[in-house]
């Protein structure tokens, strides 16, 4: 039995083994594909943070309720603001590479409803894939264990508490997982609409396991849409980032 089950192997389920694995938890991670097939690896658009002066916590506050037009958690916005600078600075500690201006510090750019220039990037339209790529070098560095090809089917509940899943091997078999806690961190469910420029694991397997298991969930209304799309018959949708946007397209 492992200490802490984290299911999903994107930035939230990798930034959470991580973090368990440093307070000297045995970490399990479960993953349906292979570990990098995420949607982090998919993501173009950059991390907002105030790096650095004139920027501060509280505008980027103040950015983000004006936004957020009345549907904030406000508590939730002050951890964002507060710990934001902190998370990007571990990022580039893993190994992620932001990119930088010709003098060296990291280039910022100014996105929808940002005042300031915030926001960092990876390769340009790359930064998801770049963070994936630090974080799972990081898992590989550690004692963390991973499974890959493992489809969770049933969160397993006693007394009240979460001990673990029911999990389908890579060959089908269906395997009970055993943990102290367990983490859910499976992505959106971009694949549920007809249209979506979310990859194809974003089935929101996680929401459904939940929900069969009594676990209390909120704000279900809120889905990831980007609001450009290149408007051609795949699926996924190709994505035109937040990045051309914010360049002035």
């Amino acid at each position: 039995m492992h200490d802490v089950l984290v299911l999903g192997s994107g930035v939230a389920g990798l930034s959470a083994a991580l973090g368990a694995a440093r307070t000297g938890c045995s970490v399990l991670v479960l993953t349906r594909g292979a570990i990098a097939d995420t949607n982090t690896r998919w993501a173009q658009g950059g991390v907002a943070a105030a790096l650095r002066t004139p920027d501060t916590p509280d505008l980027h506050l103040a950015d983000t309720l004006v936004a957020g037009a009345g549907m904030c958690d406000a508590a939730a916005v002050h951890v964002l603001v507060r710990e934001g600078p902190d998370r990007v600075r571990e990022l580039a500690t893993l190994g992620a590479h932001f990119d930088e201006t010709p003098e060296g510090t990291w280039a910022l750019a100014r996105e929808g409803g940002h005042s300031l220039a915030r926001v960092v990037h990876a390769g340009g339209d790359a930064t998801g894939a770049e963070i994936e790529r630090a974080l799972i070098a990081a898992v590989a560095a550690s004692d963390i264990e991973v499974r890959e090809g493992w489809a969770v089917i049933e969160l397993l509940v006693e007394q009240g508490r979460c001990t673990g899943v029911i999990a389908l091997d890579p060959s089908g078999l269906a395997v009970n997982v055993r943990a102290l806690d367990t983490v859910l961190a499976t992505g959106g469910n971009g694949q549920c609409f007809a249209v979506t420029t979310n990859p194809a694991g974003a089935t929101g397997s996680g929401v459904a396991l939940a929900l069969r298991a009594g676990v209390a969930c909120a704000d279900l209304e809120f889905v990831q849409f980007h609001p450009t799309a290149l408007h051609v018959p795949t699926m996924p949708r190709p994505l035109l980032s937040e990045a051309l946007r914010g360049e002035g397209a």
